[in-house]
């Protein structure tokens, strides 16, 4: 059941665009930094810092950025309002590959990251560089992973649920709707780039997945019903599950390994719901990565849980 997420890391991509611009400017008067308190479904009450620049610079809105989580969380942030796009300015070297890392545990749709730049110069003197991350939706958000999601919501969840017994029907019918996709381990990834499996169209529209398309698809359902939820990615291990808060703590969920190969209509395993992380590796098959440029470990994984959901913070 193994989705070899290092091929699927080739599918979601990330492009690297460089802007440079330079202007002869006159001196500006100083500004201040000024902060603001979110209050959008994610980093729901965290401050952002909006850097005041001279009145030289045309950017608007550029904030000031201290680290990869805190420009993966402010991205996340804008995108709920469909801007994909953030000008910032950073003291900090900021990795792209690692800020992928932290955006793609939550998108639940895979995706290419832009990275730009724009210098301000003055006599061949460097005034003040920003930079902008734009994130690229490799798939329609909105009529492939939106609007099923809500339509599976409509049929299978009652307003009375509790969180814990939602994540149970969440989990449930997407065993029962899935058949895993053995025939993508048969594709030239390098060539097709867009197979439905790796999405959670997938499994909306066609009923069959990989790994990518199972965490992708919960990710989303969760969303709708407002669980927190992330994607785990292990490239050592080439496999995906899900983060999931229950209401009370964090736990691990893999629906790919719940669900039989070959598959079986009527079954519905439970092997990998809903476990500590001590139960979750006792089985000996999965592996978390260590910190690295384009990987996550275990550590972090839930340390941006915490800040894209500061409400589930012990």
């Amino acid at each position: 059941m193994i989705a070899m997420l290092n091929k699927i890391k080739k599918i979601a991509g990330i492009s690297l665009l460089v802007l440079l611009s330079s202007c002869s400017l006159l001196p500006s008067k100083p500004s201040v930094d000024e902060t603001f308190v979110n209050t959008s479904t994610y980093a729901h009450g965290v401050t952002f810092t909006l850097a005041g620049l001279p009145s030289y610079v045309e950017e608007k809105e550029v904030y000031r950025i201290a680290d990869e989580q805190e420009l993966a969380l402010l991205s996340l942030v804008k995108s709920e309002d469909s801007i994909y796009k953030v000008n910032f300015v950073s003291e900090a070297s900021i990795s792209l590959n690692k800020t992928f890392a932290y955006l793609e545990s939550v998108l639940p749709y895979s995706f290419k990251l832009s990275l730009g730049e724009m210098n301000y110069t003055r006599r061949d003197e460097l005034l003040i560089s920003l930079q902008s991350l734009e994130i690229m939706p490799m798939v329609d958000v909105e009529t492939q992973v939106v609007k099923p999601a809500l339509e599976w919501n409509k049929n299978f969840i009652q307003s009375d649920m509790t969180q814990k017994e939602m994540i149970k029907v969440y989990h449930d019918r997407l065993l029962l709707n899935t058949a895993y996709d053995t025939s993508v381990l048969d594709l030239d990834l390098s060539v097709v780039q867009d197979h439905p499996s790796f999405e959670a169209l997938g499994i909306f529209q066609y009923g069959t997945a990989v790994c990518s398309g199972y965490a992708r698809a919960f990710n989303a359902l969760a969303k709708t019903s407002k669980i927190p939820s992330l994607i785990v990615s292990s490239l050592s291990m080439q496999h995906a599950w899900n983060l999931v808060y229950d209401g009370y703590e964090w736990k691990y969920l893999d629906v790919t390994f719940n669900d039989p190969i070959p598959d079986r209509l009527d079954r519905v395993l439970y092997t990998y719901y809903m476990l500590n992380e001590k139960q979750f590796l006792s089985d000996g098959k999965h592996r978390f990565d260590s910190s690295g440029d384009n990987t996550l470990s275990a550590a972090e994984y839930l340390e941006f849980a915490y800040r894209v959901y500061p409400e589930t913070r012990p």
